[in-house]
Formats: structure tokens, C-alpha cells, sequence
């Protein structure tokens, strides 16, 4: 069980997060706090493996404890959720070393998949927006499948939706990932998060 701290002052917000996260039966939410100055310090008494921090919290930046937290706390993960999505929020974050960067706007399941990836050692964060057109990695198709098993639909939900059948829904999912290399449909979905599909 991944024990994780929330730092937020979004009170709806944690409470939402809290709910998804200790429903999964893999993370289990150990302590929230709304007041950034308290942050370092309840996480030096409440030991944790994840901390999930918003960048903008008010009284002190989310930028400043980040400068503070992999140094104090090596051994813990830090995943940034935010409503800001700009690159360069999302850059400095990096340089400072979180392990991941996740829009607020999320859905919940597919928040808990990025927070698995992260606690298994990968670093979760949306590509800097390109001026390439999306179609140039996925085909008009293959961005409404993607966008749909994001939703959690199923391959006979997609095809009902699209108008399609179940079997050209398994084609276009086969020639995603053969073409990306990616081994299963989580790494696809991840592949398509950094490249702002999702």
C-alpha cells in the first residue's frame, strides 16, 4: 500500500482525491494539508511514499517547497497537481525535480494509472505543446479511440459510439501500439497523455 500526503487548500478537491485514491486499494491517503507552511513538517512526522502538491497554494509557492522537498525527502515521490498547465510551469517542476506533473482535470482512473507509473519508477509529464499536429503520431481514428479508452469504454462502447466495428476498434488499438512500441494499453494511454491527447 502507497502511503501518500495531500497538499492542497482545495478542500472539495482533496476530499474528491482522497475518496478515488483509498478506493483503488493501492494508495492509501495518510494526511492533508491545506497550509503550505505546515507541509515539511507534518510530512517530517508523518512519514509517507507520495506527495501530491499543488503548485499554488496561497502564503507560500508550491515553486519554493519543491526547492526544498527532494533534498529533505529523498525518498519521496512528488507529483505536482494543477490546474496551470503551462510549459513552463511544467519545466521548472522538472528541473526541481518532481516525479510527475498532473492536470486537476484528470479523470480519476486514469489518475491512479499516472500515480502507479510514478510509483513504479516513471517520470509522468505532458510533452511541451508542439505546433506539429497531433495526426502526425495518431490519425484522426486512432485520437477518438485514444480519447475514448481513456474514458474507460471498452472496445464494444467504442465501436457503438463510432459507428464501427468491435474488430476495426482491436485493428486501430493493434497499429497504435505496434507503431509507438508500446506493450500495453497503459503505456499507450501514457504516450498519449504527454502528447496532450488526453
Amino acid at each position: 500500500m502507497v502511503n501518500v500526503i495531500l497538499a492542497d487548500d482545495h478542500v472539495l478537491f482533496t476530499d474528491g482525491l482522497e475518496l478515488v485514491l483509498n478506493r483503488s486499494g493501492k494508495f492509501k491517503v495518510i494526511g492533508k494539508v491545506n497550509n503550505p507552511h505546515n507541509l515539511l513538517d507534518f510530512v517530517q512526522l508523518n512519514p509517507c511514499h507520495l506527495l501530491l502538491l499543488d503548485i499554488q497554494m496561497p502564503g507560500l509557492d508550491g515553486i519554493e517547497l519543491m526547492r526544498r522537498i527532494p533534498s529533505r525527502f529523498p525518498g519521496i515521490r512528488t507529483v505536482i497537481l494543477s490546474m496551470h498547465e503551462e510549459d513552463d510551469f511544467i519545466s521548472e517542476v522538472m528541473a526541481l525535480g518532481a516525479d510527475g506533473f498532473i492536470p486537476k482535470s484528470t479523470e480519476s482512473h486514469l489518475m491512479v494509472q499516472w500515480l502507479e507509473c510514478v510509483m513504479s519508477g516513471e517520470k509522468i509529464f505532458p510533452r511541451p505543446v508542439r505546433k506539429a499536429a497531433p495526426s502526425q503520431v495518431f490519425t484522426e481514428r486512432e485520437i477518438e479511440i485514444l480519447r475514448l479508452i481513456g474514458k474507460g469504454k471498452s472496445n464494444t462502447e467504442i465501436a457503438e459510439t463510432l459507428f464501427i466495428t468491435v474488430h476495426t476498434v482491436k485493428t486501430h488499438r493493434r497499429n497504435m501500439l505496434r507503431r509507438l512500441h508500446a506493450s500495453n494499453t497503459s503505456q499507450l494511454l501514457k504516450i498519449g497523455f504527454e502528447n496532450n491527447l488526453l
